[in-house]
């Protein structure tokens, strides 16, 4: 199986039974619902869009305090190792357990508790900050030898502290030298713009004074600090470590809180499942007394999910289901434990519509083959394999996890396949021959077999393309959109092989040239078939026997399957080069064995990631260009919230 089929239904039925039916509908998780549209105008006056939005804003006011909770305890929680975090993955519980649970969860007070310490950390935190900023400040006046209050307390003089550009002083010291004989200037500190500056003067000069000052940009400062500025900063820096003792104690106090942190994490959950329910309501629309909403169902649940109703509501509801039709049917894969692991791969470039073919078991066993083919060495291959294998026995994975590890698992034996067949391991750090031929002495070869395996992958597309004309019922769109580029490209290719001398048969010379020929006029006859006008139909059929050029870029791209198996062989040699190049032998097994090791994992990363990228393009571009197009909408059922714990259905 690929796309799975679905049923269409419509259900109508009483509002006071709604709540139990969603959760016993979640329960099942194999109902999607979509959007309904009233037709008859005179049920869209009685008829309305359902909505929860007041039970909706509760439940996301109790989330959010929540999740506060989990974020700022897992800010306190000792951090995993990431294997010991893939070994132990999510707990699992049934909704019915997760329930259970939660109703003895008296998370309230812990919020609450949780919410004060974050208040009295920000408290404290806020208060180191200004105190620093203080010291900042004081530390332009640390030379000064009094209290800074002290300057208020002259009985015939007056003292002003305060700033001055750097290049006013001297102006400024020459002007009031000049000018007051009872007057003092002395500089406390200085930085690169401004001098910090002490002036001292008789109080019958006050306005005077204030006039120069203000003339030269002085800002005075005024502090009400009783000591010396040194012993003010010594005081504060005092206070900024009991401040830091008294977070020390805060944060011990915090993590006596972590026991409830996964009792908060289960309490997310349920809210998460309950707004899933909620927000269901959306699709509804609905009267006083009924609710009518319409959805999908994969067949192969709908006996569970006529059944669930009968429990549910007994008699008392009406219920259409018939089999969903059209590209609006929501699509669900569902393939061989094999074929399953490669449904990202298609994923990642779109989902196939509800009337195409799942391209997933056509790509899979050329991504194996050509995966393979381009990292190509079988050390690296079975250190690919045992190492998701392992991964896979070990860890708790999640299903999309899951899948990438097992697809890894197959194409590392993909690539140790290559690498014996290449006589490749670890480069030609081990010296075993290789069962088909030498990449490096086999270069026109390699290249051919390339575009060999391109050519029939792209023949498997077209034959795609021509089933799917032919399920539909169109069986002249096949041979004319499919047949006739059959017959023009192995007349080519026939051709081609005869004038290098590869086969040597004049009549199937002749054949093949033909073939194509007729086949070339053929396409610029049929391919405009939809168009109105000779011209039209001509010229969309010219332009069709154009794409000719398109199958010969699509060829020569296969090369790169020849080009990234030389690439990593090359690589691993330079590294074994390398090492052989250390003519002491402590030196040859301390530094080069630091080479060996670090230099064939970045070989096997960088190469790993090459093959894994340009496997994908081949399948997106070459492959799926001839009979894929994409954009369908992934199935979503109502199902339960699996963020921090797997809810299953038993």
């Amino acid at each position: 199986m690929a796309i799975v089929k679905m049923k269409k239904f419509t259900l109508l039925a009483f509002q006071s039974q709604k709540k139990e039916l969603l959760q016993n509908l979640q329960r099942l998780q194999a109902v999607q619902f979509t959007e309904f549209n009233v037709e008859d105008e005179q049920y869209k006056e009685y008829l309305k869009q359902d909505s929860a939005y007041v039970e909706i804003s509760e439940v996301e006011d109790k989330q959010a305090q929540v999740k506060f909770a989990i974020d700022f305890l897992s800010k306190y929680e000792e951090k995993k190792g990431m294997l010991n975090e893939l070994k132990q993955g999510k707990d699992s519980l049934t909704y019915e357990e997760l329930e259970k649970r939660v109703e003895n969860i008296s998370w309230k007070n812990e919020y609450v508790a949780l919410k004060q310490l974050e208040n009295n950390i920000t408290e404290k935190n806020q208060h180191i900050s200004k105190l620093r900023g203080d010291i900042e400040e004081l530390s332009k006046w640390i030379n000064l030898d009094m209290p800074m209050s002290d300057v208020k307390g002259f009985k015939n003089t007056i003292a002003y502290l305060g700033t001055i550009p750097k290049n006013f002083l001297e102006n400024l010291r020459e002007e009031i030298g000049n000018s007051f004989d009872t007057s003092y200037i002395e500089t406390i500190g200085e930085d690169s713009r401004d001098a910090n500056i002490l002036i001292v003067f008789h109080k019958e000069n006050l306005k005077d004074i204030d006039i120069i000052l203000k003339r030269y940009s002085f800002t005075r400062v005024q502090y009400e600090y009783q000591s010396v500025p040194s012993e003010v900063i010594k005081e504060f820096k005092h206070k900024i470590q009991e401040i830091k003792n008294e977070l020390k104690e805060t944060n011990e106090e915090i993590k006596q809180h972590l026991m409830h942190l996964q009792e908060f994490k289960l309490v997310f959950e349920h809210c998460e499942s309950e707004l899933a329910r909620l927000k269901s309501y959306e699709k509804f629309l609905a009267s006083s007394n009924i609710f009518v909403v319409e959805g999908y169902v994969p067949c192969e649940d709908s006996n569970d999910f006529e059944k669930m109703l009968k429990d549910t509501l007994s008699d008392n509801y009406y219920l259409e289901i018939e089999d969903a039709e059209g590209d609006e049917t929501p699509v669900l894969l569902k393939n061989g434990k094999l074929t399953e692991a490669f449904e990202p791969i298609t994923e990642m470039y779109s989902l196939p519509r509800y009337t195409e073919v799942d391209p997933t078991v056509f790509l899979m066993p050329f991504y194996i083959l050509f995966f393979g083919m381009m990292l190509s060495d079988a050390a690296y291959g079975m250190i690919l394999f045992l190492g998701t294998l392992i991964g896979l026995k070990l860890f708790n994975l999640e299903d999309e996890m899951r899948k990438s590890f097992k697809m890894f698992c197959y194409l590392g034996l993909s690539t140790t396949f290559w690498g014996i067949m290449y006589g490749s391991y670890f480069g030609d750090a081990i010296s075993l021959p290789a069962l088909w031929m030498k990449p490096d002495s086999d270069v026109m070869m390699l290249m051919i077999v390339s575009v060999a395996l391109g050519l029939v992958q792209i023949t498997v597309g077209l034959a795609i393309k021509a089933y799917m004309y032919i399920r539909d019922g169109k069986i002249l769109d096949a041979l004319w959109d499919v047949g006739l580029w059959y017959g023009i490209l192995g007349g080519l290719i026939l051709w081609g092989l005869s004038a290098f001398g590869v086969i040597d048969n004049p009549t199937l010379t002749t054949v093949c040239k033909y073939l194509a020929l007729v086949c070339a006029i053929l396409i610029i006859l049929t391919n405009g078939r939809e168009e109105k006008g000779i011209a039209g139909k001509l010229g969309q059929g010219f332009y069709a026997l154009y794409g000719i050029t398109g199958y010969v870029g699509d060829l020569v791209s296969y090369t790169r399957l020849a080009a990234l198996g030389l690439a990593t062989g090359f690589i691993s040699m330079a590294f074994n080069m390398m090492i052989g190049m250390f003519g002491n032998p402590i030196a040859k097994i301390l530094a080069g064995g630091l080479i060996f090791v670090v230099g064939h994992i970045f070989n096997l990363f960088i190469n790993a990631l090459g093959a894994y990228v340009h496997t994908c393009r081949l399948q997106y571009l070459e492959y799926f260009g001839k009979f894929y197009e994409g954009g369908g909408t992934a199935f979503k059922p109502l199902k339960y919230s699996s963020k921090y714990v797997n809810i299953t259905k038993k």
